[in-house]
């Protein structure tokens, strides 16, 4: 996984380079995140895979517009654990998943504040 929770140079690109939009871009990301969060653990939690697979594509689908290169990655790596049915890897990528969000979640509030 890359070191950066957001890379700017590509949130920009991705945004035809506006700083502006790409700002935005996660802005409203980070918006739904907490929702989401909570939504993947409760299908999680109910055993629900083809919901929590259908959530977490639908999310991995949306960080390929936004520069995001850690949380992206652990969303595929949670992605390729369902979808391939690595039972005994979820929980562990649950929790980086997790970790992901909300250091997504730190990292875009405080650059707009």
């Amino acid at each position: 996984m890359q070191d950066s929770v957001i890379d700017w140079e590509l949130a920009i690109k991705l945004a035809g380079n506006s700083r502006e939009f790409a700002e935005k871009m996660l802005a409203l990301l980070v918006k739904d995140l907490p929702n989401e969060l909570l939504e993947i653990k409760k299908e999680y939690a109910n055993n629900n895979s083809e919901e929590l697979k259908h959530r977490i594509h639908k999310l991995h689908g949306a960080l390929c517009y936004c520069g995001a290169p850690r949380l992206k990655a652990a969303t595929a790596a949670l992605e390729n654990a369902l979808d391939n049915k690595f039972n005994s890897e979820v929980p562990a990528l649950l929790t980086q998943f997790e970790l992901e969000i909300n250091e997504l979640i730190k990292q875009v509030t405080c650059s707009t504040l």
